[in-house]
């Protein structure tokens, strides 16, 4: 088991716990995935945490495979669900590349607050393209860390580092939105929208669409 997936297996009961801090921007976000969302599509989420996107928007689609590399993660995910009544969740431990996951299978990828943690974001993107169906859509929301303006993102790249020399703090990219946006590009994908949320970190959300 890779140190970031014991990262947040130990952190996964106080992560359900925590608060959205930026509640108006995570609503936002939600409706901008509504938009591309029909009744009738297959969502598959990946690095769902423990849940709670996929449960809100349950009602939005016909069916969401949420997956996370963390089983405790998976595990809150299944308890939420249950409690919220909601069926046509599913939740599975895998990581982007497990073969159980159908290549064209699904009508939109998405992951939220996820692609920078991968060890090659150009991997996960081009996978993602082969996971969803000509026509359908990859969307990411990706916190910037190479945004931040410098010497914020000097201190950012000390904490981190310390944090994940003593187990605290999982594998972190210091990306960019334009390095976000290029690897979509790169993988096949046309640009349908993008917009940035400030913050102590810029978030980039970017939807686009595989060509059919």
């Amino acid at each position: 088991m890779s140190k970031s997936v014991r990262f947040w297996n130990r952190i996964a009961e106080k992560y359900a716990q925590s608060p959205i801090k930026d509640m108006k921007g995570y609503e936002a976000t939600l409706a901008r995935v509504r938009a591309h969302l029909t009744p009738d599509d297959h969502l598959l989420e990946l690095g769902c945490g423990t849940g709670s996107t996929a449960i809100l928007l349950a009602g939005d689609a016909a069916r969401i495979t949420a997956t996370d590399y963390a089983g405790e993660m998976v595990a809150i995910g299944q308890r939420k669900a249950a409690e919220a009544g909601v069926e046509n969740v599913i939740f599975l431990q895998a990581d982007p590349f497990d073969p159980v996951l159908e290549p064209g299978a699904y009508d939109v990828v998405m992951g939220m607050n996820f692609y920078h943690l991968l060890d090659d974001m150009s991997a996960g993107l081009a996978r993602s393209v082969e996971l969803v169906k000509p026509g359908g859509y990859v969307i990411a929301k990706t916190p910037c860390l190479g945004d931040a303006p410098f010497f914020k993102r000097l201190m950012l790249k000390t904490i981190v580092g310390v944090l994940q020399l003593v187990g605290k703090a999982p594998s972190v990219g210091f990306v960019t939105g334009d390095t976000v946006e290029a690897q979509m590009k790169a993988a096949g994908l046309e640009i349908v929208e993008r917009s940035v949320t400030d913050g102590m970190v810029p978030r980039d959300f970017i939807i686009a669409r595989r060509p059919s």
